[in-house]
C-alpha cells in the first residue's frame, strides 16, 4: 500500500504534467489564431455584366430596342451586378422584368440622359453622373455630342461594412483623330475622379470604351491602365477575344479581387433566331473577393 507522501507526489506529478500539457496547447493555439488576431476573414464571389442595350430611339438604334429590351430584361437576373449604356428610350421595358432589389436609372439631364443605368443585388450609395467636358461630333463623326455620355459612381456594399467602387462610362465613338483626342480627354477626366473618389480603394470600371485595337486607342487605353494601375480582366484569364467593352478592375488592402472567369454572353443575349439583342455583346465576368477586417 503507498504512503501518504507518495501520493502526494504523484497528485504533484500528476498536476505538472497536465499543467505542461495545457501550457503547450495554449502555445500551439496562439499559432493557431494568429490570423484571427490579425482580423476577421471574410470572402464570396460575385458576376458583373456590362451591356451596351442600343436604346437609342427606333429607327436611330442600330438594334431593334422595342423588340429586344423585354427580351433583355429578364436576361439580367442571372449577374450580380449590371451597368449599361445605351438606355435611353426603353428603360421601362429594359427594367420591366428584373428583380433586382437596387436600382439607378439613367441621368435625365439631357433629351435622352446619359444611358447609363445599373441593377445590382448588393446595397449600393446613391449614384453620381459626370457627364464628359470633351466630345467630338455633331451630326457627323459618331454624333457623341448629341447626347450627354459620361460616367457614373457608385459604392456597393459586398458584406457589412465592406464597399466596392463601381463605375460605368461610355466614352466617345468614331475613328477620327478628333474622336482620339476626345478619348483622350475624357479618360484624363476619369483618372482624375478615380483619384479622387477611390484613392486607395478597390473599384472596377466596367462599360463601352469604343476602344480598337489600333495603336491610337490602345495609348488611350494603356494610358488609363497605368494611369489608376488597373488591369484588363479579359488580358487577366490569358487570351481572350478582347472587345470595346470592357471590365477593369484594382483590388486595395482591404479588399482583394480576382477574376476567375470572362464571357462574351453571344448565346445568353441572342433570341430565338440566334440574332444578337444588340449591336454590342454584352461581356460578363465573375470575381473572387477577399477581405480581412481589423
Amino acid at each position: 500500500m503507498k504512503s501518504n507522501t507518495t501520493k502526494a507526489r504523484l497528485v504533484f506529478s500528476s498536476v505538472v504534467a497536465i499543467g505542461l500539457i495545457l501550457a503547450g496547447l495554449e502555445v500551439r493555439g496562439g499559432e493557431k489564431t494568429d490570423q484571427e488576431t490579425s482580423g476577421k476573414i471574410w470572402n464570396g464571389k460575385f458576376s458583373i455584366l456590362t451591356y451596351n442595350v442600343a436604346g437609342l430611339p427606333e429607327p436611330l438604334s442600330g438594334s431593334s430596342p422595342i423588340r429586344n429590351m423585354p427580351q433583355i430584361s429578364p436576361r439580367l437576373n442571372d449577374f450580380d451586378l449590371v451597368v449599361t449604356q445605351e438606355d435611353f428610350a426603353y428603360h421601362r421595358k429594359l427594367r420591366a422584368q428584373d428583380r433586382h432589389p437596387y436600382y439607378a436609372p439613367r441621368n435625365r439631364k439631357s433629351t435622352l440622359g446619359d444611358g447609363l443605368s445599373r441593377f445590382s443585388k448588393f446595397p449600393m450609395s446613391e449614384v453620381q453622373h459626370t457627364s464628359w467636358e470633351k466630345c467630338y461630333g455633331y451630326l457627323r463623326y459618331s454624333s457623341d455630342c448629341m447626347t450627354a455620355k459620361g460616367f457614373s459612381f457608385a459604392r456597393h456594399e459586398l458584406a457589412p461594412g465592406l464597399w466596392l467602387d463601381l463605375y460605368d462610362l461610355h466614352l466617345d465613338a468614331g475613328d477620327s483623330p478628333g474622336d482620339n483626342r476626345a478619348r483622350e480627354a475624357e479618360v484624363e477626366q476619369l483618372l482624375a475622379a478615380l483619384a479622387k473618389n477611390s484613392a486607395g480603394r478597390a473599384i472596377i470600371v466596367a462599360g463601352d470604351f469604343n476602344l480598337e485595337r489600333n495603336a491610337p486607342d490602345q495609348a488611350v487605353l494603356e494610358q488609363l491602365l497605368a494611369g489608376a494601375h488597373l488591369s484588363d480582366t479579359c488580358r487577366s484569364l490569358g487570351p481572350c477575344p478582347e472587345r470595346i467593352d470592357r471590365v477593369l478592375f484594382r483590388s486595395s488592402e482591404e479588399l482583394t479581387l480576382k477574376p476567375v472567369a470572362y464571357k462574351v454572353e453571344t448565346e445568353r443575349f441572342a433570341d430565338k433566331k440566334g440574332r444578337q439583342l444588340s449591336d454590342h455583346e454584352a461581356v460578363s465576368a465573375v470575381f473572387e473577393w477577399r477581405s480581412v477586417q481589423k
